[in-house]
């Protein structure tokens, strides 16, 4: 289910689950658990390490409920939340080197209700060649990349839910911006559709 709540609708939904109330868990979870997953595997390419983490997040947050902090956007919470319990367990299993697998070979999958750099203006073949070319990218740019763009995080948002500074995020957009830029126009002219491609990138 996508995430259409307004911030005051978010903060309602939150403050109701953490005053107890059982629809307002189911809620959060039928709303928010498949898109954490999809971003928990773009992080660690280890289903059950990652179906682990997500059942333990929502069971700590189940348990825990009546002292979490306040929030006006869950999907950032959850995001930031799920993000941290998965490398504290990579790092404890020490199966993965967590700093290196991160976003390797992530999917930037067109979903229906998600926010993209080329939704609506590329056709679908020039659409293939964008997420062709940034799952390019390395993998620090591309996590950017999908929180601010795909999954509308702001830019302080997204330097918390990664533990970075916000030079470092604005380093990172522009320069994969850049990247993609040249990227695209290679793939375009390549392809002969550089002419739709003119004032996009």
């Amino acid at each position: 289910m996508p995430d259409q709540l307004t911030p005051a609708e978010h903060i309602r939904l939150w403050n109701d689950f953490r005053d107890g109330s059982p629809e307002a868990f189911a809620s959060l979870y039928e709303r928010f658990s498949a898109d954490l997953y999809r971003y928990g595997y773009n992080l660690i390419r280890n289903k059950s390490l990652v179906e682990d983490c997500l059942h333990e997040l929502f069971l700590h947050l189940h348990e825990n409920r009546s002292r979490l902090g306040a929030t006006d956007n869950i999907q950032f919470y959850l995001y930031r939340a799920l993000r941290r319990r998965l490398l504290d367990t990579v790092g404890r299993l020490n199966k993965l080197d967590s700093d290196a697998y991160l976003f390797d070979n992530a999917e930037f999958l067109m979903q229906p209700y998600e926010q993209s750099l080329v939704e609506e203006q590329l056709i679908e073949q020039q659409k293939l060649l964008v997420i062709a070319q940034l799952n390019k990218l390395p993998r620090r740019q591309k996590e950017i990349l999908y929180l601010v763009y795909m999954k509308g995080l702001s830019y302080q948002q997204a330097a918390e839910v990664m533990d970075i500074t916000m030079k470092s995020v604005y380093n990172t957009v522009n320069v994969a911006l850049s990247t993609l830029r040249a990227y695209v126009r290679t793939s375009f002219e390549q392809g002969g559709l550089c002419g739709a491609c003119q004032g996009l990138f």
